[in-house]
């Protein structure tokens, strides 16, 4: 059973749903005068947590199949789905891809939830001020986590901090992408004073200032912001979270133990056919495998690289929590071919699974926090922490002598990042931050055999491809729109 009952009120479902996204993605979603009490500004509230699962949906093709993480199965179909994968896997996303505007769209759509949120006069029909604060920091703690995604994907994107008209939404324009970060900032620095620390039992997996903070730390390090201020915010959640490592990392993923003392926050799903179930196991599980390994067959999307199977340590546990590379058929042969297990759960139905998606871990804070540390003090100050991830793992500490500068250690924790957070859309945006997208992306296009099969091969990645290109459906709405350089 969840912690926090994320169900949609039905009336609330047609109060949101009242425009026409596909005309105007960014334009008002009109609320009419439907928040009068706590209970109606509570149910607001829980559309922007259910309002999250949408743009996941996709965000897997734009991060994790962009990497060096994944690849598609299949080089020959031409099902409309994998035509429109191939462009997130060979680094030729168009601005017409429907997959980019489903995001670009679900998105936006529940920023107009957050924005309903915190309109003033809403927030003033709450009389209680602890639970008007933690309304308003949830709100800006998701809409926070929704620029921050956009700015990393697509650059300059659109502001938008209020209910605006369908005229006002076609005379909008990007705003650059310092102002975007500075609008983050600003939405987790309140975030952060205005969510409590934790919450009683049936609130659990709710945002908590924990998670505004841990989110903030890879803003500022997206931003190589490397400094005290970090430091002594990820000093803050190691020590007094109240988070920490689980023993044993499968059950980090278990569907009985979910929101446990590890995850800080994360995008939460519910089986029973209510419309909250998660699809992934679904997607991920080998296309044509019947029910040998989910109930309804599977898709095969987001299929193992060869270079990330062969990246876990012989005796790392994760591997098999995270990744499979055969299974056992209904007739009791074996097949050769990898799938994602890290979503996997009983369904009845199809795209119906109960696995949170978790967003914010503690492993990688821990991690990340070894970062900073080995910039500011050296490989000897970083070991230990990431030393604690290994030893989860079950593979040997590493030894100080195993490091010659804090280069080396820089490779050493990427590489720990990616296979301790893999398929939790992280590796995409480590690349990113750390400017090591394109020699790491050309590296896996040359050596993965896969891409071999191309007559061409896979054309080298080049900067302009880094970023998504802005939906052509919103420069058709909004002819003020430029476009990012490339596309």
């Amino acid at each position: 059973m969840k912690n926090i009952k994320i169900i949609f009120i039905s009336s609330l479902i047609l109060i949101l749903h009242s425009c026409d996204l596909n005309l105007q993605p960014i334009s008002e979603i009109g609320e009419g005068s439907f928040y009068k009490t706590t209970d109606e500004m509570s149910a607001a509230v829980i559309a922007c947590y259910n309002g999250l699962q949408r743009p996941m949906q996709n965000e897997w093709m734009l991060t994790e199949l962009r990497s060096d993480n994944s690849r598609l199965y299949n080089l020959t179909t031409t099902s409309t789905d994998n035509t429109l994968l191939f462009d997130f896997d060979q680094a030729s996303v168009s601005a017409t891809n429907q997959r980019v505007f489903e995001y670009w769209e679900a998105v936006y759509h529940n920023i107009a939830r957050c924005n309903t949120v915190l309109k003033e006069e809403y927030l003033n029909v709450i009389k209680e001020d602890g639970l008007r604060n933690q309304f308003e920091g949830e709100a800006r703690f998701i809409r926070a986590y929704h620029y921050f995604n956009l700015v990393r994907l697509f650059g300059p994107v659109f502001i938008v901090s209020e209910r605006i008209s369908a005229q006002e939404a076609r005379d909008y324009d990007r705003s650059p992408i310092e102002d975007v970060y500075e609008f983050i900032i600003a939405d987790l620095k309140s975030a952060i004073d205005k969510l409590p620390l934790v919450y009683v039992a049936d609130q659990k997996g709710r945002a908590t200032s924990w998670a505004a903070k841990s989110l903030l730390v890879k803003v500022y390090m997206t931003l190589g912001k490397i400094d005290n201020e970090t430091l002594g915010l990820l000093e803050d959640i190691y020590q007094h979270s109240g988070h920490g490592l689980l023993p044993d990392y499968s059950a980090v993923f278990d569907i009985s133990n979910e929101v446990n003392n590890e995850i800080i926050f994360a995008i939460r799903y519910q089986s029973g056919g209510i419309g909250l179930g998660s699809p992934f196991g679904n997607y991920f599980a080998p296309q044509l495998s019947g029910s040998s390994v989910i109930n309804a067959d599977g898709h095969g999307y987001n299929y193992p690289s060869m270079n990330l199977v062969v990246s876990y340590e012989e005796g790392d546990v994760r591997k098999d929590v995270t990744l499979a590379e055969n299974y056992v058929n209904e007739r009791g042969q074996t097949i050769d071919r990898m799938y994602v297990k890290k979503y996997l759960s009983p369904v009845l139905s199809r795209y119906d699974g109960d696995k949170d998606w978790p967003v914010l871990r503690f492993s990688d804070i821990i991690l990340l926090y070894a970062e900073v540390l080995n910039e500011l003090e050296g490989p000897s100050a970083a070991l230990p922490y990431l030393n604690e991830v290994r030893e989860r793992a079950h593979i040997p500490a590493l030894k100080i002598e195993d490091f010659s500068n804090t280069h080396s250690m820089r490779m050493a924790l990427e590489k720990e990042r990616r296979v301790e957070l893999a398929y939790e859309n992280h590796r995409w945006f480590d690349l990113i931050r750390t400017n090591r997208v394109l020699v790491v992306l050309n590296t896996h296009f040359m050596e993965e055999e896969y891409y071999s099969q191309l007559p061409d091969g896979v054309p080298p990645m080049t900067e302009s491809s880094i970023i998504l290109p802005i939906p052509q459906k919103e420069i058709d709405v909004n002819q003020h729109i430029t476009q990012n350089p490339g596309y």
